[in-house]
């Protein structure tokens, strides 16, 4: 059996269940992301030497009870997306993360069976990042929700994990014409808002999502937008 609440916790236990001993080799997958697996059998740590993208093999004789314990050590990183306006995207392990947005939701056709609805944002979402993007943990704190995991974690309210980052409203960012948000424009973005802490949820508990963000910046020869 496997217990986990992977993506959002870096630990997988397997437990075995066996009337007797049995001998096989147990594959496990490393993930692109994670440099340094971990792995422990009844407590007592086991050699893990796995690159990226390959497999970690344990093979022994399994008793009833036994209990392996994969770590994936998750880090934060940052995407640099060159060819969408120098914008960049936090990472945690397997998950993207976005800005966490109020919900309106509004009824604008459909039946009382199947209502069409839109979502509108009630809280502000123009922000660009006040990041290094060599070393984002300075500037990005890692908060576990603590709580059960829910039967549908992807949703705002019930993420187990958040990311508070420093951000500044970029003032000049805002909707175009049709009322969407506006095309992002080059990083680095020219603001003197105030740096506010704002929270990032995974992307896929976001209906209304911010993902690549802009690269705040005070210098007076940051991109000042049209």
């Amino acid at each position: 059996t496997e217990a986990t609440e992977y993506p959002f916790s870096e630990s997988i236990v397997f437990t075995i269940a066996s009337a007797k001993p049995v001998r096989f080799p147990l594959y496990l997958r490393i993930p692109r992301w994670c440099e340094a697996p971990k792995l422990t059998l009844n407590g007592k740590p086991l050699e893990a030497k796995a690159e990226p993208l390959a497999f970690l093999v344990v093979e022994r004789e399994w008793k009833d009870g036994d209990k392996l314990e994969l770590a994936l050590p998750m880090k934060l990183s940052l995407r640099i997306w060159e060819k969408n306006n120098g914008a960049v995207s936090v990472d945690r392990g397997p998950l993207t993360f976005s800005l966490k947005i109020g919900e309106e939701w509004k009824r604008y056709g459909g039946t009382d069976k199947w209502p069409a609805l839109a979502v509108f944002p009630t809280t502000p979402w123009n922000y660009g990042l006040e990041i290094e993007p060599t070393n984002p943990e300075t500037f990005i704190a890692v908060e576990p929700s603590n709580k059960p995991l829910s039967l549908q974690p992807f949703t705002p309210d019930a993420a187990p994990i958040t990311l508070k980052a420093k951000a500044r409203k970029i003032p000049q960012w805002g909707f175009d014409r049709h009322g969407l948000c506006a095309t992002l424009q080059p990083s680095p973005a020219y603001t003197t808002d105030p740096v506010e802490t704002v929270t990032l949820i995974p992307m896929g508990c976001a209906r209304l999502r911010i993902s690549a963000f802009p690269v705040a910046s005070t210098s007076p020869d940051a991109h000042k937008w049209a």
